[in-house]
């Protein structure tokens, strides 16, 4: 590996991947360099995070989201053909928050099918607008505390700390309810998703 030949001549100093653009990113991590992976993963962890939080609305999902995504990104370093990084890992995230819903295994429908960032966004992805007309009618569906917690997140857009102060109760126990809403809708959107995907 390119990164442990400089260390051992004690050069590894002398790269800055900061600077390295990400089409050079790119070739390096096809020849296995852990360092331009990392590099890769700093610039843009945090806002895939965002990206998958302000759909899900739990720490805990969105992180399983942003692993996800930087898993496959390394899995398929010799075989993934990335035009663009940035929108490849973007698309990657909005197929792994959908993916979330679906229900579906890993083995399913790995994120590295859907990831490509030369899809247009109108074909490769479920129309929003019919997606929240399903949505809606199963969020009916839900216990009515988690029906609550979800909608004030959803529809009326308030933080975790919002609702808890709305509803006398713990920033923890509305991401549990947010957590427990998702994978009750995700069982019942399952079939839903098949027809798409």
């Amino acid at each position: 590996m390119m990164s442990q030949s400089l260390l051992k001549f004690g050069w590894i100093g002398m790269i800055n991947y900061e600077n390295h653009t990400e089409e050079h990113l790119l070739t390096l991590l096809g020849r296995d360099d852990e360092l331009a992976f990392t590099e890769i993963y700093n610039r843009y962890w945090k806002k895939l995070y965002a990206m998958a939080y302000e759909r899900l609305k739990s720490k805990e999902l969105a992180e399983d989201v942003v692993h996800e995504v930087f898993t496959s990104l390394w899995q398929r370093r010799h075989e993934a053909v990335i035009k663009s990084l940035n929108a490849y890992l973007a698309a990657a995230t909005r197929y792994c928050t959908l993916k979330l819903f679906s229900g579906f295994s890993k083995a399913d429908n790995p994120v590295e099918e859907m990831a490509l960032p030369d899809h247009s966004t109108g074909q490769a992805f479920i129309d929003f607008r019919f997606l929240e007309q399903m949505l809606q009618q199963e969020v009916n569906r839900l216990p009515e505390k988690c029906r609550l917690v979800f909608r004030y997140s959803r529809q009326e857009q308030m933080t975790n700390n919002e609702i808890a102060r709305e509803l006398g109760i713990s920033s923890k126990a509305v991401e549990k309810h947010i957590t427990r809403a998702i994978k009750q809708l995700s069982v019942s959107l399952k079939s839903f998703f098949h027809l798409f995907l």
